[in-house]
């Protein structure tokens, strides 16, 4: 499961999900530089150099093949070809078949259903490697619209650690996410 190979696509309605490319560096910056995007996420509003970075790192190192891989897929929009969020793989446990996903969105594309059209292709995708049994969201408590997305993919809220994690300055909640293979596939 090469996410990087240039022949990986995850194709919906409206999206185009792929592996990322250098030349998607000015669409990550619209949204990765912004402080309210990024108020959840485990790295600070970046400038165009450190998107450049970030990117050209995901690109090299993301894979999705064994316990450990880490793998960054962009969401564009197949009417613009525009890079509108993206979306993460952690290959977590090859013995109890888990995985986790995460993702971010361009606020600028919100309320159109993006998001869920493109966590719903990712779902399917994983479950039907038949590698994984179990699939999970590790959210921020206190984002309540990533919450609403992980409930309208149907799964099911597994735990709520209090303060779990120091993170950006304040003792902060998590809540878990999950869904079973057989929950999600007919």
């Amino acid at each position: 499961m090469e996410l990087n190979s240039a022949g990986f696509q995850l194709i919906t309605d409206r999206l185009i999900i792929r592996p990322m490319t250098m030349a998607d560096e000015a669409d990550l910056f619209e949204y990765q530089s912004l402080p309210e995007v990024v108020k959840y996420i485990p790295w600070p509003a970046r400038t165009l150099e450190q998107v450049h970075e970030a990117l050209a790192k995901s690109i090299a190192e993301s894979k999705f093949d064994n316990e450990g891989d880490y793998g960054l897929l962009g969401i564009e929009l197949a009417s613009s070809k525009k890079i509108v969020g993206q979306l993460a793989l952690m290959y977590r446990s090859a013995e109890n078949q888990t995985a986790e996903f995460g993702y971010v969105l361009n606020p600028k594309y919100s309320g159109h259903g993006y998001a869920t059209e493109a966590c719903k292709a990712l779902l399917t995708y994983i479950f039907e490697t038949g590698k994984f049994n179990r699939i999970f969201a590790h959210l921020d408590a206190r984002n309540t619209a990533s919450e609403n997305l992980v409930k309208r993919l149907g799964m099911r809220k597994e735990a709520h650690i209090e303060e779990e994690e120091f993170f950006k300055g304040e003792w902060c909640d998590a809540i878990i996410y999950g869904i079973l293979k057989r929950e999600w596939l007919p």
